[in-house]
Formats: C-alpha cells, sequence, structure tokens
C-alpha cells in the first residue's frame, strides 16, 4: 500500500487540528474519545479505553507497538494551520507525533503487518498510562516511543529522576527575640545541596517547592523543601540520597517519586532500521541523550529493544510556540513505516 505525500499531509492535517481542538491535559484525557473512536472506524482499527484514560488501536496480539501520549501541560492554545504549520497546545508534545504514529500503524496493517498504537495518559504528571501498560503483563518485542527528536534524531538515552520531600522542624518563637529561624537554616543547606545542569554525566539537584512559616511575625516550626533530581545511567541513586539524608540529619527524607534512568544499545536492530529509515529519505541520523524523562523509563521494563523517534523540535515543548510541520510528520510516518518493514522481514 501506497499514499502520497499530499494524501498523507492533508490527513495528518485534519487529524492534527482536530485533536488540537480537545484540550486534554494530565487528567482530562477522555475528552479526545470522539476523535480516536472516529479515527477507529476510519482505519479499521480496533480501539481499547482503559481505566487510565490510555488508547490502544489495533490487534492485542501485536509484539510492535508505536506508543505516544495523549495528555498535555495545561494551558490551551487556539489551534491553528499556517503555510504547512501547526500550531496548538501538544502539536509538538505529543500530538504531532500522535498522528505521525498513528497513520504510521494504519499503513503497516493494511500492508499486512501487525502493529498496535497506543496514546497513553499522564506522561506529564505521574504517568498512569506508563505504568499501567507495565503492570499489565504484556510485553512486546519492539516499542518505539514518538516523542519529539527534531525528525532526525533517535533518543537513546534519558535521564531518571528522583523527587524528594523533605520535612524539617523548627522552634517557633516571636521574630522580635528569635534566636533560630527555620528558613534560614533549611535555606543554607539548600545551598549545600542544590547542582544546577552542567553536564549529562552530573546529576541535577534543584529546589521546586520551598513552604515554611505559619504567621508574619513568628518564626515557622515546620518547612518543606521538593527537589527534582535528574541523575544518568552513570551516577549512583543511593549516594545521592545518602548525601540528602547527611545534610538534612535532622530531618524527614522522603522519595515520593523515583524513576531509573534508561540507556539502550546503540547497535540494536531497532536503532539501525531507524537511522535507514531516515537515510533512505535524504537525511542525516543523530544519537541523542535527553536530560529529561519520558515514558520510555517506565516501559524499557516490558521490552529491551525500545528507542525514542518522532517529529518535531523538541525546544518548543511545553512552550506558547508549540508548533510542527507537516513535512516533518509526513518525514516520520515514512521512517516508521520503513524501519517496522525491515524489522518485520528480519525476522521471516
Amino acid at each position: 500500500m501506497q499514499l502520497g505525500r499530499d494524501y498523507l499531509k492533508q490527513k495528518a492535517k485534519e487529524y492534527l487540528l482536530e485533536l488540537l481542538s480537545s484540550y486534554t491535559p494530565s487528567g482530562e484525557e477522555e475528552k479526545a474519545l470522539p476523535f480516536f473512536e472516529k479515527v477507529s472506524q476510519e482505519l479499521n482499527l480496533n480501539l481499547k479505553f482503559t481505566p487510565s484514560k490510555s488508547y490502544y488501536l489495533g490487534s492485542e496480539s501485536s509484539k510492535i507497538l508505536l506508543v505516544s501520549h495523549i495528555d498535555t501541560v495545561p494551558g490551551f492554545i487556539e489551534p491553528k494551520e499556517e503555510n504547512q504549520v501547526i500550531y496548538g497546545r501538544g502539536a509538538i508534545d505529543d500530538k504531532g507525533p500522535l498522528v505521525a504514529m498513528l497513520l504510521a500503524t494504519y499503513i503497516l496493517n493494511e500492508k499486512g503487518y501487525n502493529v498496535s498504537f497506543a496514546a497513553l495518559s499522564d506522561e506529564e504528571n505521574k504517568s498512569k498510562g506508563a505504568r499501567e501498560l507495565v503492570n499489565s503483563g504484556k510485553k512486546y518485542d519492539y516499542i518505539i516511543v514518538g516523542e519529539p527528536s527534531n525528525t532526525t534524531g533517535i533518543v537513546v538515552e534519558y535521564r531518571g529522576v528522583l523527587h524528594v520531600d523533605i520535612r524539617c522542624k523548627g522552634v517557633s518563637e516571636h521574630s522580635s527575640s528569635a534566636t533560630s529561624n527555620l528558613i534560614v537554616d533549611m535555606a543554607n543547606r539548600l545551598l549545600q545541596v542544590t547542582k544546577f545542569p552542567k553536564s549529562y554525566d552530573a546529576p541535577s539537584i534543584i529546589p521546586t517547592i520551598f513552604t515554611a512559616g505559619e504567621y508574619i511575625n513568628k518564626s515557622p516550626s515546620s518547612g518543606l523543601i521538593h527537589f527534582d533530581i535528574r541523575y544518568s545511567v552513570k551516577s549512583s541513586k543511593q549516594e545521592i540520597i545518602l548525601n540528602l539524608k547527611d545534610v538534612y540529619k535532622d530531618c524527614e527524607v522522603a522519595v515520593v517519586e523515583d524513576v531509573p534512568p534508561v540507556k539502550v544499545d546503540i547497535n540494536s536492530d531497532l536503532v539501525k532500521v531507524i537511522m535507514r529509515g531516515l537515510i533512505k529519505q535524504g537525511l542525516k541520523p543523530s544519537l541523542v541523550r535527553k536530560y529529561g524523562t519520558s515514558d520510555m523509563n517506565i516501559l524499557y521494563k516490558i521490552s529491551n529493544q525500545i528507542v525514542d523517534y518522532g517529529p518535531g523540535d523538541s525546544r518548543l515543548e511545553h512552550t506558547d510556540q508549540e508548533r510542527i510541520s507537516l513535512e516533518e510528520i509526513f518525514i516520520s510516518i515514512n521512517t516508521y513505516v520503513s524501519a517496522i518493514e525491515e524489522l518485520c522481514s528480519k525476522k521471516d
């Protein structure tokens, strides 16, 4: 089955503008159900809507999964199209890649390949959709995660994340005669442990929430600092936590989220076929390490043949300038189709 450039771009435009019109911040993913019910019929792909508010299209027996996420960060942006470029909240992260994967899944199934597609929920929050999939017991031979990777980048590594709450107690005194202050004490220690991002393999330890105090003329009796910590496979999670506990030894230190880093084999079949899919289109692929985390960190548990590849400039994620070109989506559709066709021919 061969679909032309103009047809695929037009279909991508139609689907993406419709999907962007459904505002689906984390927790409100059910608003996209009418869209997926429609495309399920149009593309002849079975639809499953799960308790986590995730969407699956295709056969449940498939061992090849194209996966994106349907939720966005908050802040609706009115969708529009100008000169073959689509604007709107989620155009880059992650509805543009989602539409590319959806159309690729349709093409591959029409060609006789058993490929399934998932639009997972809550990736911008606690990744309920990805965790639901891992807990289902389902395993895949290959997973491609459709996050924006600048259309020619192939993401082979993500850093892990630790979210840590530190709660401290102090002596409450009248501020006019106070002999100590919990805010000052916590802040001094905060300066000892904070590390801004400097290099990929050096952990970053960033305070994102600091609360303390009960009244305007009383020194606080309790305080909270939340740290967002990112670290690569070359860092020791245990050492990071032990250092925090040592600096805040008289406080309660609690890890409230722990997502390990992920690094895949750059010589894997999956990485190679995506590279060749780009080269066939006259493009130069590159291998990328991302500073953040994604559902790929979680889904690695159910397939070590996993990689992240998708259309769009990742620098525009979560900004008010989210936009993606139809050409980027078209390139990605071709790349997904070419890569999976080659994988399936190898298995045959």
